[in-house]
């Protein structure tokens, strides 16, 4: 054995044969490898595809500590690919390898412009997420300790983007999380912590990545959004945290029917609903519920729809009673109200949908501007389809007032879609909104 090289000396330190670390191999990819293949590494070669990555993984975890694909291998170990650390086991070595796609820059060059990922680049992860068994956490022995303390802070900052996000969204805001997600990574990199600090450092960098990765989406930069909601799913995992992780998976559920792959969305959220820890009841299982009757909506299951919509209502009574996250904070009746309504729309029921998003925005005043804003304009198409030409136009221009808020690629499509709606009307009145609506977006 060549305990010269970074792989020998791991495999030193844990008393292993090549042979043993090919049946790792093998175990965690079946098949992939000869029992034999491993002393050729040592003597030199470098193996194929993303084998470089799941040795890493596979050390780093028995090891319980770090161990990088470069340093196993510096001049030839890469990803195939930016995306290469999607393909690690769902392990915390694992994790701690996709750490390395966010600690250069906001992100490292290449994973910024991978193109969406769609099918089976979206299902397949969720489905892993939901059939891999949870593992205890690891600590990590070396490098500077990380008090209790410490993660409070991390966690309060991850509540305070959370609220920065409601009021302000944007660029800026997407930069701020992402500079925090950075500092979390280099933290359960190199920091030293038992399993107990382990197990929160790494809810919170799940946190960081799912308000990272939905705030993406919202401007429109889905690709990326998509990453890092899938880096987050795999910090949940690690973190054995099932609700954080089921709410991951519904965002990217959401994100689906926004690109109107709607098949894809349903079978996401039906994912996520299976994978939910904890007894049904609450905001957690309510926002799920919700989610699957939109992804019903979008497909015309009236049935389903109006049924899921139901789980929703009774489920949500039961919020204050059943240990709401704090993430959770934002679900509320007024958003599962409004979303209601959203999904009524889509279901072709503009009378019912009007009903129930004039409840939400009620049950809303002043909180959540940017959902005020899109359930205003929600409004608005509704009384459109029922040919309410006055009522359409008052809710428009209450959206407009929301305008400090159109920092959002959803919330532009959205509106450019209601001038479009207001350009079938021969109406001066529908002329004059077309033309406001005209003046916000160009500006």
């Amino acid at each position: 054995m060549d305990e010269g090289s970074v792989l020998g000396d791991c495999l030193k330190r844990l008393g292993w044969s090549p042979d043993k670390l090919a049946r790792e191999i093998n175990r965690v990819r079946p098949n992939s490898i000869s029992p034999k293949a491993p002393y050729g590494w040592l003597k030199g070669s470098t193996p194929r595809g993303s084998l470089p990555q799941i040795v890493a993984s596979i050390l780093s975890h028995h090891l319980r500590e770090t161990i990088t694909a470069e340093a196993l291998w510096p001049a030839k170990a890469t990803a195939p690919g930016a995306d290469g650390w999607l393909q690690q086991p769902w392990s915390q070595g694992g994790t701690w390898e996709g750490l390395g796609a966010f600690t250069a820059g906001p992100l490292r060059p290449g994973l910024g412009v991978s193109p969406p990922l769609s099918g089976q680049g979206l299902i397949g992860p969720a489905v892993d997420w939901l059939t891999t068994p949870d593992a205890p956490v690891a600590g990590r022995p070396i490098g500077e300790a990380i008090s209790p303390q410490a993660i409070d802070v991390l966690a309060d900052r991850v509540a305070q983007l959370r609220r920065l996000d409601d009021a302000q969204g944007g660029p800026l805001v997407l930069d701020w999380i992402t500079q925090d997600l950075n500092w979390a990574a280099h933290l359960a990199r190199n920091g030293t912590y038992d399993p107990a600090i382990g197990q929160r450092l790494h809810s919170v960098l799940a946190e960081l990545a799912q308000l990272a990765g939905w705030l993406a989406c919202d401007l429109g930069r889905n690709a990326l959004g998509q990453r890092y909601l899938l880096f987050g799913l795999r910090a949940a995992h690690t973190a054995n945290n099932r609700a954080l992780g089921a709410n991951i998976v519904s965002c990217l559920s959401y994100q689906a029917t926004w690109r109107s792959a709607h098949d894809e969305a349903l079978r996401l959220i039906k994912i996520a609903r299976q994978g939910v820890g904890g007894a049904p009841g609450g905001a957690v299982h309510a926002l799920l519920a919700t989610r699957q009757a939109r992804a019903h909506a979008q497909l015309g299951h009236l049935d389903d729809c109006a049924r899921t919509l139901d789980e929703a209502a009774a489920l949500v009574e039961s919020a204050a009673d059943s240990g709401t996250p704090s993430w959770a904070y934002w679900v509320t009746p007024a958003v599962l109200a409004a979303d209601a309504g959203r999904a009524w729309l889509e279901l072709g029921r503009p009378e019912v949908a009007e009903r129930h998003l004039l409840r939400g925005l009620q049950l809303f005043g002043d909180e959540q501007p940017r959902n005020r804003l899109l359930h205003t304009m929600s409004l608005a198409e509704a009384r459109l389809r029922r040919h309410d030409l006055d009522g359409a136009a008052e809710a428009t221009r209450q959206a407009l007032d929301l305008r400090s808020y159109l920092d959002s690629g959803r919330a532009r499509q959205r509106l450019a879609g209601l001038r479009d709606e207001f350009e079938h009307s021969d109406s001066p009145l529908a002329h004059d909104v077309t033309d406001e609506i005209g003046a916000v977006l160009a500006a």
